[in-house]
């Protein structure tokens, strides 16, 4: 789907009092090496988080290299057999690292663009209930600014735990003047 056309999509859930104050932007860098990308949203023009490939990049380069470091992995050793090397204990070693430093990133609200990329496809498909109650802070703290949620909902919802959700949380309180 192009962008244009998802962002006016996930734009459509905006509750009324944060229509035209909330907006999704993208950029694609590309005259750059594969072409990196940046996905952000803004509260009348102010940043409120931003999900970028470089960033991400060499995040996860960085961490993953600790990582391997602490645990002091050997590489894949070579064989003619590329099946032994594919099904070698020491890359299905390699392989969890790197899962384990993608995913602290994610805890630690650092994404690429493709992560979010994929939230936001999959957000026009949630019950308001699944998106409240979805495994991922950025679902949830979007479906705060959500139509779908009113005030009476807003009021019952606890207090949340994630940055991220505390944020929007305090910015649909305010705009709903409660």
């Amino acid at each position: 789907m192009k962008f244009s056309k998802l962002k006016k999509t996930v734009e459509s859930f905006l509750c009324d009092s944060l229509k035209g104050r909330v907006e999704l932007h993208a950029a694609v860098y590309r005259h750059a090496h594969d072409q990196p990308s940046r996905v952000w949203l803004t509260f009348d023009k102010k940043q409120l988080f931003s999900a970028e490939d470089l960033t991400f990049t060499i995040q996860h380069y960085t961490r993953e290299q600790q990582l391997k470091e602490n645990l002091q992995l050997k590489s894949i050793p070579y064989s003619d057999n590329w099946q032994e090397m594919f099904n070698s204990p020491e890359r299905q070693a390699l392989l969890q690292v790197s899962d384990r430093a993608e995913q602290e990133l994610l805890d630690n609200n650092i994404i690429a663009s493709w992560h979010l990329y994929q939230m936001l496809l999959n957000y026009p498909h949630l019950s308001i209930d699944e998106a409240l109650a979805s495994n991922s802070p950025y679902i949830r703290a979007f479906a705060l600014f959500d139509r779908r949620v009113g005030k009476r909902r807003l009021l019952n919802i606890n207090q949340p735990h994630h940055p991220l959700e505390i944020m929007f949380f305090q910015i649909r309180k305010e705009v709903e003047n409660m």
